[in-house]
């Protein structure tokens, strides 16, 4: 079925709400079943347990603050703190559920009439609700804190598309929404220019301005964190990595859930299909929002150039490794061509962004089940070590090699 947007009168309406939702229903039931896996047999998985589980053990409220791996993570460290009174074998369950609830909510944003401007029924903001439901880069991040910067991203971009409250209430929380996710890794940088323009679309208002200050000013705390920090990376980005990140990496994780098609002896039709989807995305979001699409694709490019510069030829060469990082570009274009197909008074517009949605289908069918995660630890030795004092309290956690060390 072509997305169009409906005509809204009270004949319509109701129905539609009553569909969005059904929609909304089936996107939550979807989420929590592709991840059952990592509910049901729960682990502490990389930084989780060795950053965020120890920090908030040893250190409490001052590890909110504590700079990791040339940033600050305060979301995934406000989750770990909370959680920090919980009996230890509890924790790997604790910040399981809360990364799910995490996710939803922020995927949630979408549903807000406050984006009726670029997605302008419920049943079409519903759509784009399941489809970050069904996302295909979550392999990584479903079902842990370590990765909730990246999901943060996608609520950063969505905030920054959203008018202004209308309540006070409203409007608090907005603010301290942004300043929780902006200072959670260093993608609010890159996303500025969405705010810049949320600014100017919302009439250059107080509270849109704001919130533009609140974004600049935890991207400059980011930034001086990171310049302070010991951090490097193997770098090497190039214009040839970046176009191929766009076109495999984001084009081809939404058509076939992975890039491992995309080696030196992969299949050149696959590299023909990603490279025209992405280029023929770009070009109907171009065609159907105008202006409106700029920001958002300007944030595109420039998260997709800093990762590359960052990790150079490795961000392409595997079919998992450093897919988080697709997630905010991914969801970028995915929203613009729900609002391209229900905005569009063009119906070959419509007609070519919904084919570009529904070409998704596979890559979201074949990465819907995520796969569990072996667990390690020895959550309980760990609390009966740490309960008697004793100098060093280490359990293994997952991925091999990884670990939670307290301090007595």
């Amino acid at each position: 079925m072509v997305l169009t947007a409906s005509t809204d009168t009270s004949q319509t309406r109701r129905p539609f709400d009553r569909l969005a939702v059904v929609i909304v229903v089936v996107g939550v039931g979807a989420f929590v079943v592709r991840g059952l896996n990592r509910i049901l047999y729960p682990v502490l998985y990389a930084e989780d347990g060795a950053q965020f589980f120890s920090g908030a053990v040893d250190r409490g409220v001052d590890a909110l603050v504590t700079p990791f791996a040339g940033y600050l993570h305060v979301f995934p460290r406000l989750i770990a703190l909370v959680a920090s009174p919980l009996p230890f074998t509890v924790a790997p369950l604790a910040y399981v559920l809360a990364a799910v609830a995490a996710y939803l909510a922020v995927a949630s944003i979408v549903l807000s009439s406050r984006l009726a401007w670029l997605l302008p029924t419920p049943r079409v903001r519903a759509i784009a609700f399941l489809l970050l439901c069904l996302f295909p880069p979550l392999t990584e991040a479903y079902g842990n804190i370590a990765n909730l910067i990246f999901v943060g991203g996608v609520g950063l971009v969505l905030v920054a598309l959203c008018d202004d409250p209308q309540s006070l209430r409203g409007r608090v929380f907005e603010i301290a929404v942004v300043v929780v996710l902006a200072t959670s890794g260093p993608v609010v940088v890159m996303i500025l220019p969405m705010y810049i323009a949320r600014w100017w679309r919302a009439g250059r208002t107080r509270h849109s301005a704001t919130v533009l200050g609140a974004a600049l000013v935890s991207a400059a705390i980011q930034i001086a964190v990171y310049l302070s920090s010991e951090r490097s990376t193997e770098g090497g980005g190039s214009l040839g990595t970046l176009v191929r990140s766009a076109s495999e990496r984001v084009g081809g994780v939404w058509l076939f859930s992975t890039n491992d098609l995309f080696g030196p002896d992969g299949p050149v039709i696959a590299k023909i299909a990603a490279a025209l989807w992405i280029s023929v995305a770009v070009a109907v979001i171009v065609v159907a929002l105008g202006r409106a699409a700029v920001a958002p694709l300007v944030t595109f490019v420039l998260i997709l150039a800093v990762v590359t510069n960052a990790y150079g030829n490795s961000f392409v060469s595997g079919p998992i490794v450093l897919g988080r990082h697709l997630m905010t570009p991914l969801a970028i274009i995915v929203l613009l061509l729900v609002a391209a197909a229900a905005r569009s008074r063009l119906r070959w517009v419509t007609i070519v962004a919904t084919v570009c949605l529904v070409a998704g289908l596979y890559g979201m069918i074949a990465s819907f089940l995520l796969v569990g995660y072996l667990d390690p630890s020895d959550m309980q030795r760990l609390q009966d070590c740490h309960d008697l004092g004793r100098t060093t309290c280490v359990t293994p956690i997952y991925p091999p090699g990884w670990f939670v060390q307290l301090a007595p």
